[in-house]
């Protein structure tokens, strides 16, 4: 049996995220991540970071914010861009990568591939609004380097003076650079908000978007269950169709061998999986073979001191039961043809007891 067209757009989706993250045949030149207070960015990079280093590519960590010693991978390059002017700090890059190939002999020289890291592109959207998308173009001057830099979309920007108030704002600057745009959640807030829609209840806010007096993050720790980081990717095709697609990054295993011998797989197994949201086992939507599971769960939700159930032969008995309008539409009812709509009743001994002669003759 072929697979449905829904199938074939979800393994689809994977593989093009999977491509992504490896880096694979330029798959997006320039990578977007949007993060919050909520919800660092911070594991999507250290897993485009591993990824790279099995891939053998050079990692040049550009820091606005980040000391060395913070850096959670190992890098080739690490270079302190806050202070400086933009043609200062575009001829120090460059000067970490590999130069052009001039010649078509040249062009084999070429092969190493970079994958330059901004930690935040906060500070040069405060400081160099008009100037951001020229530098970050400026910065991919061959096929074989890779740009992924994060956003604080919570974080508020300090005005320049030299900004036009008719220019676009620096986000909207960056998204429409971008080639992929990698928006980042916390897993446990997403299931939260799900129960929420499940139930007709009002999704929750948390947060900033709390608005609470001096409440910045949740303080609400996941369930062990629920970690994970939940990323909505957009890729732009060269078509300018784009892709849309939510998935799951799950944390890494940690290895549980300290044996030498075991570093080397152990490193290789440290990978994060993903899947789809839809696929979590959490998220996943009830099926209909679980109806009647879902109305026990409701029924024992209702704390009540009493049964609202029916047994087995309380359901027999109310399927026998023939009402009075099933039995009217049997050729005309019990009266015959014509009377199809009146209402059959049998006087009971009970009936009888209470009937009056007296009170009707009156």
């Amino acid at each position: 049996m072929a697979p449905s067209p829904l199938q074939q757009r979800r393994t689809h989706n994977t593989l093009l995220f999977q491509k992504l993250l490896n880096l694979r045949d330029s798959a997006s030149p320039f990578t977007l991540i949007l993060d919050t207070l909520e919800q660092s960015g911070g594991p999507a990079v250290r897993e485009f970071a591993r990824r790279s280093k099995i891939s053998k590519n050079n990692i040049v960590f550009i820091s606005f914010s980040t000391l060395r010693k913070k850096v959670p991978f190992e890098v080739d390059s690490f270079i302190t861009a806050r202070g400086k002017a933009l043609n200062v700090l575009r001829t120090e890059i460059l000067s970490h990568l590999q130069a052009p190939p001039t010649t078509a002999q040249n062009t084999s020289l070429a092969s190493t591939k970079y994958l330059l890291i901004i930690d935040t592109l906060n500070t040069l959207s405060s400081s160099h609004p008009q100037h951001l998308s020229l530098f970050l173009s400026s910065l991919l001057v061959v096929p074989q380097i890779s740009l992924l830099a994060t956003y604080h979309t919570d974080v508020p920007l300090s005005q320049s003076p030299s900004a036009s108030p008719y220019a676009p704002s620096p986000l909207t600057t960056l998204i429409c650079l971008a080639t992929a745009i990698l928006t980042v959640s916390s897993l446990s807030q997403t299931l939260a908000r799900k129960r929420a829609r499940d139930k007709s209840h009002q999704e929750p806010v948390f947060g900033i978007q709390e608005g609470r007096e001096g409440v910045i993050v949740g303080m609400k720790r996941p369930a062990k269950d629920e970690q994970g980081l939940v990323i909505n990717m957009e890729i732009r095709r060269r078509s300018g169709r784009g892709v849309t697609e939510n998935f799951v990054l799950l944390p890494p295993v940690p290895p549980t061998s300290n044996s030498q011998s075991a570093s080397k797989s152990a490193k290789l197994s440290s990978l994060s999986e993903f899947i789809l949201l839809d696929d979590h086992p959490l998220y996943a939507s009830p099926s209909t073979g679980g109806a009647a599971s879902a109305a026990t769960a409701d029924e024992e939700d209702m704390n009540t001191t009493f049964n609202l159930g029916l047994t087995e032969k309380q359901k027999r008995d109310r399927e026998n039961v023939v009402l009075p309008y099933f039995d009217a539409q049997k050729d005309g009812g019990a009266a015959g043809p014509g009377d199809g709509g009146r209402i059959l009743y049998d006087m009971g001994a009970e009936d009888r007891e209470d009937f009056d002669d007296e009170e009707d003759e009156i």
